[in-house]
């Protein structure tokens, strides 16, 4: 039986190598989950520039604090909410608290989302009335939404992301969908 190439190994095991030194599995998990994690951050924070600069900051972060990660195959969870909380903190740097709740501009939100199949006309418009809609919601709602539908998290791992209990996280998505639903005119 031959070994598994490094870059094919599950996360979990790629994170024990970690922690036993191997910067080539770190580097792996990296190339990973950078642009998942990277497209969440521009997300929350509206800035594609400053979502840069944090999602370094998330790897080094977590790359620092890896032996704290009590359950490997948890990795997931654990640096989303690193990443989570590395925004919310530049965002308070940045914007004071008030700015938490403001509106994000969606000219500064590059696009990610990807919907159904259809004419690229009709895929286009139907992509920027649901970002431009997404920008318009409050950022916990926006964020709930974002982790639930375009990163398949369970709102218990929501929960513990947005370290809230997961009725709140549950609120946060329906209401989300409710306001959505409004601001789209459906």
């Amino acid at each position: 039986m031959s070994a598994i190439p490094i870059s094919d190994r599950p996360d979990a095991s790629l994170v024990r190598e970690a922690r036993a030194g191997s910067a080539e599995a770190f580097n792996v998990l990296v190339r990973r989950w950078e642009r998942k994690v990277y497209s969440y951050l521009v997300y929350l924070t509206g800035q594609s520039e400053d979502a840069f600069d944090l999602c370094q900051e998330v790897f080094v972060a977590a790359y620092a604090n890896l032996g704290r990660l009590r359950a490997p195959e948890n990795l997931r969870p654990w640096l989303f909410q690193i990443a989570h909380n590395t925004a919310y903190s530049h965002m308070r740097k940045e914007r004071g608290r008030e700015a938490l709740q403001s509106e994000v501009d969606p000219r500064g939100v590059t696009p990610t989302l990807r919907l159904a199949d259809g004419a690229p006309w009709e895929r286009a418009e139907s992509k920027l009335l649901v970002e431009k809609a997404l920008a318009a919601l409050p950022v916990d709602q926006r964020e709930a939404i974002i982790l639930k539908i375009y990163r398949g998290f369970r709102f218990t791992e929501i929960a513990e992301i947005q370290d809230c209990p997961v009725s709140t996280v549950k609120t946060r998505v329906y209401g989300g969908f409710e306001q959505l639903r409004k601001l789209m005119g459906m």
